[in-house]
């Protein structure tokens, strides 16, 4: 008996800014997507509220990204408090179904301050954090950043490397194709490289704007994707310039809806069914 996966697509909410949740659903909810990354201050929002907002708008909730804080820090205090704000948005997000929580290294100013932190605290920090997540049967995937947010985990070999050495099966891989056209040799072989390990692919073209508007290929990822079998979600993270989660930076609404809807266009006209025998 064979069936057919369908990808679902869904948005990232960081990418709007100061706009407030009510709103960002129901941009996304009137564009046609599936559902959402939740980017969400969890002192602020309670869960409840969060599943009434989706609820109300017909979204679902795919993965869930953090606020910036420090698992690799060689300062215990500052890195305790970074496993206990995991742990809350770890439980925060089993109150909402079992979205994949997002783990990447701190983002680091551009400033040149010396970072003070190492890839074994951070090892140790995502072991924890994994046995943790387990336990509220919440899978984690961690995400590569790149040379000029962070230092250690930069491309699909890196999170590999560091998969095999957190060894739980509760941790996956998350592949941002903005940062992966900095820090691949080949994004197609970094999708087959990580088969069955990535659970979510987040897209948007070499210059963070909607697919078509940079250099990326994506019809060869699709195929990539198709080649593994891939059957999480595609979340588009279409970002103005300088734009990180939680940032006060102004956004043109137009424009972002214009390159997500370019975007869930493209991906709409791709033809190939992925099927699976089982």
């Amino acid at each position: 008996m064979s069936i057919s996966i369908q990808r679902k697509i869904g948005v990232t909410t960081w990418i709007f800014g100061q706009n407030k949740l009510e709103k960002t659903a129901n941009i996304i909810s009137d564009m046609g997507f599936d559902g959402v990354e939740l980017y969400v201050d969890i002192n602020q929002t309670l869960p409840q509220d969060v599943k009434n907002i989706l609820a109300d708008n017909g979204l679902e909730i795919f993965s869930m990204t953090p606020s910036n804080v420090d698992l690799g820090s060689s300062d215990r205090q500052t890195r305790m408090a970074a496993l206990d704000y995991y742990k809350k948005l770890i439980d925060y997000g089993a109150e909402l179904g079992n979205p994949i929580i997002t783990c990447h290294e701190y983002i680091q100013s551009q400033m040149g301050t010396t970072y003070a932190g190492s890839r074994d605290n951070l090892i140790a920090s995502c072991q924890e954090l994994a046995a943790y997540a387990e336990k509220a049967k919440i899978k984690l995937g961690f995400e590569p950043l790149n040379r000029y947010l962070c230092r250690f985990i930069l491309n699909s070999n890196d999170v590999l490397s560091l998969l095999a050495e957190i060894n739980s099966p509760n941790m996956t891989v998350i592949l941002d194709t903005y940062h992966g056209n900095l820090e691949e040799a080949n994004l197609v072989e970094a999708i087959q490289r990580c088969g069955d390990k990535l659970s979510v692919y987040q897209i948007a073209d070499s210059n963070r704007k909607g697919i078509g508007f940079g250099h990326t290929n994506f019809a060869e990822h699709f195929d990539a994707l198709d080649e593994i079998k891939f059957s999480g979600p595609i979340i588009l993270e279409c970002a103005q310039p300088r734009q990180t989660p939680g940032s006060k930076e102004e956004i043109d609404l137009d424009e972002l809806k214009f390159h997500l809807s370019v975007s869930k266009k493209w991906i709409m006209n791709q033809t190939k069914v992925l099927v699976a025998n089982s």
